[in-house]
């Protein structure tokens, strides 16, 4: 006989095994729409996590590679992608009972991998979590999975961001190229695992404001100067613009 649990509170997890089986099935999609903290629907391709979580844990988020903070008591069980209508699409997974304990919990993970020109496949910049945790290993009855988008259940946000890996160096610039209204930016002391950001202000003792996000070393724009390595960032500039000065900081970097 099989038994099934289904939940749906902005995501949809089901869970269900086979009696005199040690093997349990298990199923991840979202009703969607989801969206990133732009408020940008999430394209199609981009990636969600299901996540286990140990009992007694919580989901502690994602580092800009993509790898766990807390390996310890979060694992990711398997990987599911985005299809259209800006939703996980549903993909079924088998594993063995005693992998994913009964007593721990599921969380799906939708991430922000968006390139500064807005492709997919960066390093994860964002990440967005399922407000309820789904028990592991449950056996319930279905909790009404059919019509979501009707009972107005809102779809997953990209609302959290995600930390620099510890040890990150802090960037130094060496170079500020004008070229008419941009500035091209070079930095060494770059980490092709860290997000950095350019930051600008004509005023020393004003605020700083972030001109570039999302500057991320790829071996399309690494480029060798007197220093050796450098990651360049072309920003826009006011038309008459005088004085300038920069900085480039590594947004969340992990204490």
């Amino acid at each position: 006989m099989k038994n099934a649990l289904s939940v749906v509170t902005g995501v949809l997890l089901a869970a269900s095994s086979f009696a005199g089986l040690s093997q349990l099935t298990l199923s991840i999609s979202t009703p969607g729409p989801d969206t990133y903290a732009d408020g940008q629907p999430v394209q199609v391709g981009e990636t969600y996590l299901l996540v286990y979580v140990n009992q007694g844990a919580s989901f502690q988020g994602l580092y800009t590679d993509g790898s766990l903070v807390d390996p310890v008591n979060n694992r990711v069980a398997t990987k599911a992608y985005a299809v259209a209508g800006a939703k996980c699409g549903f993909k079924a997974v088998q594993y063995p009972a005693e992998l994913f304990p009964a007593g721990g919990s599921w969380v799906i993970v939708v991430l922000d991998t968006r390139t500064g020109d807005g492709a997919l496949g960066g390093l994860v910049a964002g990440q967005g979590v399922s407000a309820a945790t789904v028990a592991a290993g449950s056996t319930s009855t279905s909790l009404g999975a059919v019509g979501a988008a009707s009972q107005g259940v809102a779809g997953l946000t990209v609302s959290g961001q995600t930390l620099a890996p510890a040890g990150t160096p802090a960037p130094e610039i060496t170079a500020v190229q004008p070229n008419g209204d941009t500035v091209n930016v070079r930095f060494k002391n770059f980490s092709d695992k860290a997000l950095y950001e350019v930051q600008s202000t004509t005023d020393l003792a004003g605020q700083w404001q972030t001109v570039a996000k999302r500057v991320q070393a790829t071996a399309q724009n690494i480029v060798q100067g007197e220093n050796g390595a450098e990651l360049p960032a072309a920003v826009q500039v006011p038309a008459g613009d005088k004085v300038r000065f920069f900085k480039v900081i590594v947004p969340n970097a992990a204490q």
